[in-house]
């Protein structure tokens, strides 16, 4: 059993990892749901409906092209509700690994550094809840969406000044030295940061090839649809709406791979700094540490070759995301653990 740093019951650091972890976890799971369920199907009746559209126009059916532009218009906003909460709930458990490794140098109290991390883990589940959600209930949910911001607003803003007030704290030196003692948090450190680089040195590769070759075609694509359209050649302008939507496709998939790249990266060197509160034997923590590496590196890489090689690349995707996932559940569990044992010792204490 490895040494821990004993903690309070419901410490303020082990709450804000463990549901830094969860959040991760649910984004990512839902971007693997829409991905499988949703966002083939949809991309292909988009497609469909371009086309509808095309054909419409060129034969001057009004009727037509308003109800294919509305059966695209709510496939994309139901698309861009789904990826706003896959993003943010990413995105606030990021930021809950970062305030679980800060809390042992804040000079507040125990009860008030729990009291911010329950109103910053409710507020971003309210806001991304609510954004989800408002989708298919109406409107009323993003108010709901706006309380959980402002909570999450309060908590981050108190962590905040508690972080620039001048009252007397643990040497922040000092706590990332007992932070990185693990071995598996030596370990994600280095692979996250390799991670970043490459994510940061393909990009540069892509923005040459957008600037000089993806953007250009989708230009050309859109002005051959608007020339078929006005000359009545409804076969050329399908042909190139549809040469649109697989170039924007590829945009898509390339962006999203090499923002995969950059966020894993974040994510390993963020849990590198919670090994400590992971209560597992150290080689097992090891192990499960490169599991969840093994599965960030290659996710992005088979995501990128999807636009290759469609969904044979996508489901080696998946697999690997579910590597990732399987890494971040024990590393749940071993918070898990690590807090039953520290709740036992301390009601021995009593």
């Amino acid at each position: 059993m490895p040494a821990s740093v004993p903690f309070g019951r419901l410490d303020s650091s082990r709450l804000l990892a463990l549901g830094g972890i969860c959040m991760v976890l649910i984004a990512m799971l839902l971007g693997e749901i829409y991905a499988i369920y949703i966002s083939h199907v949809a991309n292909g009746i988009i497609r469909q409906s371009w086309t509808a559209v095309v054909e419409a126009a060129t034969q001057g059916n009004a009727f037509a092209v308003e109800e294919n532009f509305a059966v695209i218009q709510d496939l994309t906003e139901k698309r861009g509700r789904t990826m706003n909460t896959h993003s943010h709930l990413g995105a606030f458990g990021l930021l809950a690994l970062v305030l679980a490794f800060i809390q042992p140098v804040l000079p507040l109290t125990d009860r008030r550094k729990r009291q911010f991390a329950v109103m910053f883990l409710l507020g971003a589940v309210l806001q991304s809840g609510g954004v989800y959600v408002s989708y298919y209930v109406g409107r009323w949910a993003v108010y709901l969406a706006d309380v959980g911001a402002v909570l999450f607003i309060i908590a981050v803003g108190g962590n905040l000044m508690a972080l620039l007030s001048r009252q007397p704290a643990p040497s922040l030196s000092e706590t990332l030295l007992v932070q990185l003692a693990p071995s598996a948090s030596r370990f994600l450190v280095k692979a996250g940061l390799l991670l970043i680089l490459a994510g940061m040195v393909f990009g540069l590769y892509y923005s040459w090839g957008l600037v000089s070759v993806d953007r250009p075609a989708v230009f050309s694509a859109i002005d051959a649809t608007v020339e078929g359209v006005a000359n009545q050649d409804a076969a050329t302008a399908g042909e190139s709406i549809a040469q649109f939507k697989r170039m924007q496709s590829k945009i898509a998939i390339t962006a999203a791979a090499h923002s995969h790249a950059i966020e894993f990266g974040l994510i390993i060197i963020l849990l590198a700094f919670i090994q400590r509160y992971v209560l597992l034997d150290d080689a097992w923590r090891l192990r499960w540490a490169r599991v969840l590496a093994v599965g960030a590196y290659l996710l992005p890489v088979c995501v990128y070759l999807a636009t290759m090689y469609g969904l044979r690349a996508a489901a080696f995707a998946d697999l690997f995301g579910g590597m990732v996932m399987l890494g971040l559940i024990a590393m749940g569990f071993g918070i898990v653990r690590y807090t039953g044992a520290a709740d036992l010792k301390s009601v021995k204490a009593e």
